[in-house]
């Protein structure tokens, strides 16, 4: 525009240059492949900033754009770059990217998620809008309130960060946050507690025990560390698990036991009892070795349940007085094969678990399909042809369906002209000669019909068939319509 070209950069600049002077540059020194030249106007959004799509208010005559910013923001920009225009906007401001962990307060409606944006928020869902915001070096894996039973103003978080790092956020003037019988926070701040290191990657799972005094956090590490629930938490110690820890699941208050169901992406759940604090020295390591555990793998039962299925309807049988011949039961065991036990490398994912009754737990797990060999899509030639060959074979299954049918009508039809001529007198019976050619065909094509012969009457046969019958039909209607006609010599075609 004016002979202006605008660009929008990931450094949060906006500049525009001279087209023309772009456009006419020539290399005045051959040895040089580049032409510097200054831009006319120039506007920073921010330091912060990375403009990915801009576009133009639709108002006419109007300096206006908005520009998504892809950390998350949606400016407003006046790029009439002249003394009076307005410094850029900030219409919204979001998360960016996938959000890799969310989680409701059990005491107010406070929302608390964070992203690899390295950022951690805090909206309040009724009122519609954020309350806090802190940001960090790392980019968020989890987030999680802590129970009431640990803080009961309800302000606490505990957040993972993908070095390894587990921060405590408090939401600072918790006496303000949002109840019921209150109006939403207007403002509030993150404030961190306390942080610690106990992993060296992505932290993905925290948990607290039913009591309030024991922390559990896991990891990609393939390890769980716990820590004491205090003003100040310290570590207790780790253990080490067969896979990436997935999720953490402690035993509800019911159970007689206090236990930690530990679930791993490699499709392995771990179940270990609470550590006591005081059963373990670290002055050497951390690594709680004599913590005892229970690992559990699982395979497919699918053949079994087949095979169990098949058992209980032959029983069925049995019971209602159907006598199954042990032959048969063979013969279909054989033609059944029971499919063989797939176990999948690396076995089902584990996606979540709890537990239920005491000494039980559910999981749910990622359905893992048996591999298969590898399919190339037929050509459109291929494809062309398949179709047509298939068109010819029903227009042919077709045809010999109609001619068994016209075959099997032609039958019946010289049956009755055989009964019919046996109630005639002698003297005008149908000689033997006549009759003879028709019925032997007529009997070979049924013997082949009932025998399954792949091989069915030609069309020419059942052309002959049908002539011969049609001129004794006609004779013996004949013979009816002029009983006095004397005995006919009656000759085949």
């Amino acid at each position: 525009e004016d002979g202006q070209l605008m660009t929008f950069g990931a450094d949060g600049a906006v500049r525009s240059w001279d087209f023309e002077k772009i456009n006419m540059a020539t290399m005045s020194d051959s040895s040089s492949s580049r032409f510097e030249v200054e831009p006319i106007n120039e506007l920073l959004v921010g330091y912060n900033v990375c403009l990915t799509s801009v576009v133009r208010t639709c108002v006419p005559d109007s300096f206006m754009w908005f520009a998504q910013d892809s950390n998350g923001t949606i400016w407003k920009l006046d790029l009439s770059f002249t003394n009076t225009a307005a410094d850029p906007e900030c219409l919204f401001f979001f998360h960016a990217g996938v959000i890799q962990g969310m989680d409701v307060s059990k005491k107010s409606h406070l929302m608390a998620t964070t992203t690899l944006d390295r950022s951690v928020r805090v909206f309040d869902f009724v009122a519609n809008k954020e309350v806090a915001i802190s940001r960090f070096n790392q980019g968020g894996t989890m987030v999680c309130w802590a129970p009431p039973l640990v803080n009961q103003s309800g302000g606490l978080l505990v957040t993972g960060f993908e070095d390894g790092v587990v921060r405590m956020l408090e939401l600072f003037n918790p006496q303000r946050l949002p109840t019921p019988s209150r109006g939403p926070v207007m403002d509030a701040e993150l404030r961190l507690n306390q942080a610690f290191k106990p992993h060296n990657a992505p932290v993905t799972a925290v948990a607290y025990d039913r009591n309030g005094e024991i922390l559990a956090t896991g990891s990609l590490d393939c390890t769980v560390f716990f820590f004491t629930v205090s003003e100040k938490y310290s570590p207790i110690g780790f253990i080490l698990v067969p896979g990436p820890v997935k999720a953490l699941e402690w035993s509800p208050h019911f159970h007689s036991e206090n236990r930690l169901l530990i679930l791993c992406q490699s499709g392995h759940a771990v179940e270990v009892p609470c550590p006591d604090p005081e059963d373990h020295e670290s002055t050497k390591t951390f690594q709680l070795q004599n913590l005892p555990r229970s690992s559990f793998r699982f395979k497919s039962i699918k053949s079994k349940i087949k095979r169990k299925e098949r058992e209980e309807k032959i029983k069925e049988l049995k019971k209602a007085g159907i006598t199954v011949p042990e032959e048969e039961e063979e013969e279909e065991e054989e033609e059944e094969e029971l499919p063989p036990i797939f176990i999948p490398k690396p076995p089902s994912p584990l996606c979540c678990g709890f537990y239920s009754q005491p000494g039980q737990f559910w999981l749910s797990m990622l359905f893992v399909s048996q591999p298969t060999s590898t399919f190339t899509p037929p050509s459109i030639e291929t494809a062309k042809q398949k179709t047509e060959k298939d068109s010819l074979r029903r227009e042919a299954e077709q045809k010999e369906a109609e001619m068994l049918k016209h075959l099997l009508e032609l039958q019946k039809t010289f049956k009755e002209i055989q009964s019919d001529n046996e109630s005639l007198p002698e003297h005008i019976l149908l000689k033997p000669q006549v009759l003879e050619p028709a019925a032997e065909f007529s009997c070979s094509t049924t013997l082949q019909h009932k025998e399954g012969s792949t091989e069915t009457a030609s069309g020419q046969d059942i052309a002959e068939l049908n002539k011969c019958t049609q001129k004794c039909h006609n004779y013996l209607r004949n013979i009816k319509i002029s009983p006095l006609m004397t005995n006919l010599d009656f000759i085949l075609g």
